[in-house]
């Protein structure tokens, strides 16, 4: 089979299993057997590797399934700051990731995924999930931190006993409900909903949100259409589009309305993600504008890097091809969430002697057209595909990170060997329409 073959059986299992479970009464909108993300070790990326190579993973399965309840334990004492500001009234509320440089000096918040800022919504309450270790100085009263005390062990074994305990009797005895009860996810999820639920007052007409599919969003959505049904529920997909989208697949607790920002989510979200037309709409991106630095010229590592034989063997493969004096040219460039990272560091040394071997026999010729490799589990390529940058993409797991012209007609695909293939954008904004605009969240976004 190839790789867009596997990567819609994968995206049809989980469809039929959200399904299932939801006749089942399982809580299918917070479950992490239920968030089917393909590029970080959750229970669902588990069930996903066995519904594709069997039981062969079975072992690699139950660790990531052990590793996620015993994680409890590190998910308590969390808390609200600036919560005085529970009386006063709203009628939009906007939860995001809180960053510290995204605070100014006066105490607003310059949110990075709506490009706005908190002062310009005076009528919306900010609810920001904030996990750096200083606070801001000054907070503006209609921001909420979500934060966890940072002056506590990180883990807490009779939390999680307890934790353990409660499932077990909120399952009513039933193993099945209690393994989709009990994940980190899931208590999360409910964490973040205990806090949050206080502020929605009954003049609350929207919220909104980054929109990533995960269990604590799913979660905000599914209760608060709960207390009023006609609150509008609005999710904003502010990443590129991702090369296996499973953790997209409505279900219930999935927002009314979710914005996308290119022609190929739209088809590929109605086709193959159970979401309506109706359900979706088009607006340019707030998070990614038209200018922005360059892309080209590099190797670009991600955050969880592959075999380090894999990138080795393929970049050999490409310095014996037609792309020898582009790639001997490239510069290898750290994840900025990896600089430390002593796995990162040692590959980029063998990169560069790699890539230096080489650039003798190039030396004095260029390439003219912009180039760049990109690594791994990462939605890069296709931001780099809309600033005209060629892209190569070494994928160690390709039904999990290489990307389809099948799901995403706009790209036409070209396999190079089995772990390397070259990516081309027939039509430039179909991928993701770059914004250029602050008030497209204003006109667009909250409507």
């Amino acid at each position: 089979m190839s790789v867009s073959d596997i990567q819609l059986k994968l995206i049809n299992k989980a469809k039929e299993y959200l399904q299932k479970k939801t006749s089942e009464n399982v809580n299918v909108h917070n479950s992490a057997r239920c968030y089917f993300m393909a590029w970080d070790k959750t229970p669902g990326y588990a069930i996903l590797k066995l519904w594709q190579e069997g039981y062969k993973t079975i072992f690699k399965s139950y660790k990531i399934f052990f590793k996620d309840i015993i994680s409890i334990s590190s998910f308590y004492n969390y808390y609200l700051i600036n919560k005085s500001e529970s009386n006063k009234r709203y009628n939009k509320i906007i939860v995001t990731w809180g960053l510290k440089n995204c605070f100014q000096p006066d105490g607003s918040y310059q949110d990075k995924y709506f490009k706005i800022n908190s002062k310009d919504t005076n009528e919306a309450l900010w609810f920001l999930i904030y996990d750096e270790a200083d606070l801001p100085e000054k907070i503006d009263d209609n921001i909420l931190i979500f934060t966890k005390s940072k002056n506590t062990s990180k883990f807490n074994l009779m939390y999680l006993f307890k934790g353990i305990l409660k499932k077990i009797i909120l399952s009513k005895f039933s193993i099945k409900k209690f393994f989709h009860k009990t994940s980190s996810h899931t208590e999360f999820s409910d964490i973040v909903w205990n806090k949050l639920k206080d502020f929605v007052k009954k003049d609350i007409d929207t919220i909104i949100m980054p929109y990533e599919g995960q269990p604590f969003q799913n979660k905000i959505f599914y209760k608060i259409k709960k207390i009023n049904s006609k609150i509008k529920t609005i999710g904003y997909v502010h990443t590129f589009p991702c090369s296996l989208p499973t953790h997209y697949i409505a279900r219930d607790g999935s927002p009314e309305k979710l914005i996308v920002s290119g022609d190929d989510q739209h088809y590929c979200f109605e086709k193959y993600l159970n979401w309506t037309s109706k359900e979706l709409k088009i607006l340019p991106s707030t998070r990614y504008s038209k200018v922005a630095d360059s892309m080209s010229g590099y190797i670009y590592l991600p955050m969880n890097l592959p075999s380090a034989d894999i990138i080795i063997k393929s970049l050999q493969n490409l310095l014996t091809s037609d792309k020898k004096k582009a790639v001997a040219n490239l510069i290898a460039r750290n994840h900025p969430s990896t600089k430390d990272s002593k796995k990162h560091i040692e590959i980029i040394k063998k990169i560069n002697n790699l890539l230096s071997s080489h650039k003798n026999s190039s030396k004095g010729e260029s390439h003219k057209n912009k180039f760049s490799i990109f690594i791994g589990s990462t939605s890069a390529p296709i931001e780099a595909l809309e600033r005209d940058v060629e892209v190569i993409h070494i994928c160690d797991d390709p039904v999990f990170q290489c990307y389809s012209s099948t799901l995403w007609p706009s790209i036409k695909v070209k396999k190079i060997d089995e772990y390397t293939y070259e990516y081309k954008l027939l039509k430039k904004g179909s991928l993701i329409k770059l914004g250029d605009s602050s008030k497209i969240f204003q006109e667009g976004y909250l409507n």
